[in-house]
């Protein structure tokens, strides 16, 4: 380590934050030093503030600065703009691409800052936001101000937490009395909103490029005018605990704006940082900073390899492995699968002459037996951590009464030697037990592909809305066994709680970027406020199919037969209706086409009259909550990562043509 002297200004009798000045350009590896760290944790968790000069280079300053200018001077002008939030007069934050020169570990993984952060947020911390702050000419006195609420409701709790977020502020220009900056109140971290601030006195850091201060989310300050001719921008760089949510600031803008290929230019060692961008992203574990951490070298932060992640043939092979493994099960030895979808869940075909269904009831009619093939069945490898085996047994005991006693065309469970519908399974290369059930093969051609005459079309359209009536009716007058359970597909299942088809709704919408969380949020409390003037008796709402689309049809022999019931659950009748619908929203004649599906239905049963001025509100809904699935199902599948973006920006532009169109 190199001799070099550090001045530290404490500041303990005056209003001025507690200031760390290091030498001009020093190396990053003696940054690391346990003194200079030690103080600088102390010196910010006393008053929650602090300003350390020369962190950065100058010339690396400069160039983020004429980079800011060239990308981002769109922001210099004094208007609206929609992914930009205004935070002041002629004041505006932005979010910053993670794209070069902003994506280099000289800026977000400072070996100061990193072990300042495992200090003061524990090991676990992560790259929580990255944007800007423009002032532009003109800026007057910004408001006072915290940047995240207390957490809690208790005062004395909320005054006594460690710090759970931190800003780090990084000028890309110099800061002057001309230029503004911000104003701080050394301390106020530790007060309640209660207490007056003007009984303190503040302090405004004016520091030059290459320097930084850190605040604490809970600090008050406020920014201050900018009366130069100059426009003020300033990098923040906002560090969270694992842990931390944030519920403001972002009602415009991502948090985080990277693409998976600038992600994978990330060293290996600071891929902790990134961990919410592996969940959407589906990378490697994070490795966390320890005592084995040691900055790289500016040439190690050019050389690494990209991870690759399990693609979707690596992830087949792996579940084929748990499938073939579950056939045991069911008396039949491991044979050939082949893979029929890799997508919700996976499904294969398993075909042997060798599996007994002696246990099956009988059909019931001789001339319904042609439904279902002699010696291929359909065997499903259940997707992970959503949902839990009882709910999967119930999709499994309602397809046995509809094909067994109410004889509709639908999958017919086999059980396994042990009777049971489904049974878990497990194989190397798969972390997790997997629910596996098998079905008897449903023969049948998909509607979606079908090619036919107009009249044709028609003819079918009514066939397949006596289908829906049948399954509705059903339903209706089904004796729901013991311990049923099934997702409800209303504002809950939907955007809630189970939003994106997944146990943790809140991540789901965490992950969802604008614009397109702003969009899935009005359609929201749209379809909240729709289902308000619903009734939830059984002539309004039961189980439901979930996903009745046209490729979910099969045709054969004239008939029209219902596959896929894995988002059986209990909805609106008019769910199944507007599912339908969806790949019909273009059509000219949609109007026709409705109503040859309610004259098919109504043969059966009649259609609730209350719920069809709804189903614009239906479909709506139900394209908004692709979207939020789509990014759900990015997290752990390569083919939905790779076309998410695309998906997200198709589903917008059907959102926003429905909610215009009569």
């Amino acid at each position: 380590m190199s001799n070099f002297s550090i001045q530290v200004y404490k500041n303990i009798s005056s209003n001025k934050p507690p200031e760390i000045s290091l030498p001009v350009n020093l190396p990053q590896s003696d940054l690391v030093n346990p003194v200079l760290i030690k103080t600088a944790k102390e010196l910010f968790a006393k008053n929650g503030v602090l300003v350390i000069k020369n962190l950065f280079a100058k010339d690396f300053i400069a160039e983020l600065n004429q980079s800011f200018s060239e990308q981002y001077n769109t922001y210099f002008e004094d208007k609206d703009h929609p992914d930009a939030l205004g935070v002041g007069v002629k004041r505006k934050m932005i979010t910053v691409n993670f794209q070069y020169p902003f994506n280099h570990p000289n800026l977000y993984g400072n070996p100061l800052l990193m072990y300042l952060m495992q200090g003061l947020l524990g090991k676990d911390f992560i790259l929580g936001s990255f944007g800007a702050v423009i002032a532009l000419p003109g800026a007057e006195q910004q408001h006072i101000h915290q940047d995240h609420p207390a957490l809690f409701e208790d005062e004395a709790l909320d005054l006594k937490l460690p710090s759970f977020a931190i800003t780090v502020v990084v000028p890309l220009i110099d800061l002057t009395p001309a230029t503004g900056s911000t104003q701080v109140w050394k301390g106020s971290h530790r007060l309640s909103q209660s207490e007056e601030l003007e009984k303190r006195n503040s302090s405004v850091p004016f520091v030059s490029t290459g320097s930084c201060y850190l605040m604490d989310y809970q600090l008050w300050h406020g920014g201050t005018p900018n009366i130069s001719n100059q426009v003020r921008p300033i990098l923040y760089i906002v560090y969270y605990r694992s842990w931390f949510q944030e519920t403001v600031n972002y009602e415009k803008q991502t948090r985080v704006s990277i693409t998976q290929r600038e992600y994978q230019k990330i060293p290996e060692i600071y891929k902790f940082l990134f961990v919410r961008v592996q969940e959407l992203f589906q990378f490697s574990q994070p490795t966390h900073l320890d005592k084995n951490y040691h900055p790289p070298s500016n040439d190690q932060s050019q050389d690494y390899t990209p991870v690759n992640p399990l693609t979707a043939s690596e992830q087949v092979n792996r579940l084929s492995k748990v499938a073939k493994q579950s056939l045991t099960q069911y008396g039949v030895e491991p044979t050939a699968l082949k893979l029929i979808s890799h997508g919700e869940n996976t499904v294969f075909a398993v075909d042997t002459p060798n599996l007994s269904i002696t246990k099956q009831k009988s059909v019931g009619k001789a001339h319904r037996r042609y439904r279902y093939s002699s010696s291929r069945f359909a065997l499903r490898v259940h997707r992970a951590n959503y949902l839990p085996i009882d709910a999967i047994d119930s999709e499994l005991r309602w397809l046995q009464f509809l094909s067994q006693e109410a004889q509709l065309p639908v999958p017919e469970p086999i059980p396994t030697l042990n009777d049971k519908l489904c049974t878990l399974s497990e194989a190397q290369g798969v972390p997790e037990p997997r629910v596996c059930s098998l079905t008897r093969w449903l023969n049948g051609s998909s509607l979606s592909s079908e090619d036919t005459s107009q009249e044709s079309q028609l003819l079918q359209l009514e066939s397949v809305g006596r289908l829906l009536g049948q399954l509705h009716d059903h339903a209706e007058h089904w004796s729901i066994p013991e311990n049923f359970t099934r997702p409800r597909w209303d504002w809950n299942g939907l955007f809630g709680d189970m939003a994106g088809y997944s146990n943790d709704g809140a991540k789901v919408w965490d992950l969802t970027p604008q614009p397109y969380r702003n969009l899935f949020e009005s359609v929201s409390q749209q379809f909240k406020e729709t289902i308000a003037l619903l009734t939830e008796d059984r002539s309004q709402f039961g189980l439901i199919h979930g996903d009745f689309w046209s490729g979910n049809i099969l045709i054969d022999q004239q008939e029209m037969r219902i596959i896929d019931f894995a988002d059986c659950g209990f909805g609106y009748w008019v769910y199944d209706l507007a599912r339908f619908l969806n790949d019909y929203i273009y059509e000219r004649d949609f109007s026709l086409y409705l109503d040859k599906l309610l004259h098919g239905y109504n043969q059966i049963r009649p259609f609730p009259q209350a719920q069809l001025p709804h189903l614009k509100t239906f479909i709506i809904a139900q394209y908004a909550a692709y979207g939020l699935w789509q990014i759900n199902r990015a997290q752990d599948h390569p083919s939905f990562r790779a076309r998410l973006e695309q998906e997200l920006q198709e589903t917008a532009e059907v959102i926003e043509w429905l909610m215009v169109v009569n």
